[in-house]
């Protein structure tokens, strides 16, 4: 028996311990603007997730809590595509982490897929029960009552947050005559707080801990209550929302016509307005995996590597926004471009956008 509908009229407890309760087997898939999450279920237990979020993937999570270094990442990274084998394994395997490390980040990874699942009031999702590949899932075994706990919890922490903080993009500030000598930090609020003496945004500050909305958030919440971090910049409001359907035939014509950026940006708006097209979301995903298509075959080559032919230390001089920074950070004349776009938090056709940038501004090249 398959089910779809919408987190606004179904809430994500009340989804799960139907799938709990019924002992079904499958998969559930929430879908919100651009972002996919899975959780796997056999006989109404949860045995693995999956997300396309970078962030939640098993080698980034790591990263966020300081387990593995980015080097160590690429080298699992690269056996994972010769062997197929999955990373836990294979971290395993190279001695960077012990079986049980890997063990208790796999649950702490999937835990925290769900997690941010109850802070998606507006999302779509289904349950299949087609089967799927246990090979190629990471097995895992979690109790559902202390999920559901933690998770409202976490959408009630969450509604405070978003009170203080209205989106990412507000910026902080060290408040003036706030104490830091006589203050237990942990080792992310020190990062979080060298972040924020720099200017960025919270979005930019996820993007540089590897981390997610809500971790992210949470620890400079804690800051900002503690009357550590003050509010320096909101964000201006959004856009006025267009007619979703003209929106989406004007998608088609572009992508018929092969404008395919274009095209990618009309979609992504018919998904502001209308959260619940299925037919744009999926239109996202051949667009996008269309211009990676072409950058790799037009432009580079994933196999050839980028390097600087400016002296890093002009970099600063060329105003390079958060993002290209951070890529242009991972361009050591050694990892090829197929490691830069894995071992990064963004999404590939992002890096590969900027890559692209950097080219054309005559900073890098290839070889």
């Amino acid at each position: 028996m398959s089910l779809s509908g919408n987190l606004k009229t179904m809430e994500l407890s009340e989804l799960l311990q139907w799938v709990t309760l019924g002992r079904k087997t499958g998969s559930l898939t929430f879908i919100r603007e651009k972002a996919k999450n899975y959780i796997y279920f056999r006989d109404g237990q949860i045995i693995s997730s999956r997300s396309n979020d970078p962030t939640k993937l098993l080698g980034h999570f790591l990263l966020f809590y300081g387990k593995i270094t980015e080097d160590q990442l690429k080298r699992t990274l690269e056996i994972q595509q010769q062997t197929r084998a999955t990373l836990g394994k294979i971290l395993v395997q190279e001695g960077f982490l012990s079986k049980e490390e890997v063990e208790k980040a796999l649950i702490s990874r999937t835990e925290e897929v769900i997690y941010d699942l109850f802070l998606w009031e507006d999302a779509y999702f289904h349950f299949s029960t087609d089967g799927y590949e246990l090979e190629d899932l990471m097995l895992i075994n979690l109790n559902l009552n202390s999920l559901l706990f933690e998770g409202v919890r976490r959408k009630d922490e969450w509604k405070r947050i978003r009170e203080a903080f209205p989106s990412n993009e507000v910026v902080l500030s060290l408040r003036k005559g706030a104490d830091l000598k006589n203050l237990p930090l942990t080792q992310l609020q020190k990062k979080l707080l060298f972040l924020v003496s720099q200017g960025k945004t919270v979005s930019q500050m996820i993007l540089e801990a590897h981390g997610s909305d809500f971790l992210v958030n949470y620890e400079l919440y804690q800051l900002y209550d503690s009357n550590v971090l003050e509010i320096k910049e909101l964000p201006a409001p959004p856009p006025a929302k267009e007619d979703p359907a003209k929106l989406f035939s004007r998608g088609l014509e572009l992508m018929q016509s092969r404008q395919h950026a274009q095209a990618l940006t009309v979609f992504q708006e018919v998904l502001r307005v209308d959260p619940e097209n299925i037919r744009a979301d999926k239109a996202i995903e051949e667009v996008e995996r269309a211009i990676c298509d072409d950058f790799y075959r037009d432009v580079m080559p994933a196999h050839l590597v980028p390097y600087f032919v400016i002296p890093e230390s002009t970099l600063p001089r060329y105003n390079l926004s958060h993002e290209e920074g951070f890529v242009a950070s991972r361009i050591n004349g050694t990892w090829d471009l197929k490691s830069i776009v894995m071992l990064s938090p963004l999404r590939e056709i992002e890096v590969l956008r900027i890559v692209d940038k950097l080219l054309k501004m005559g900073l890098i090249a290839l070889r």
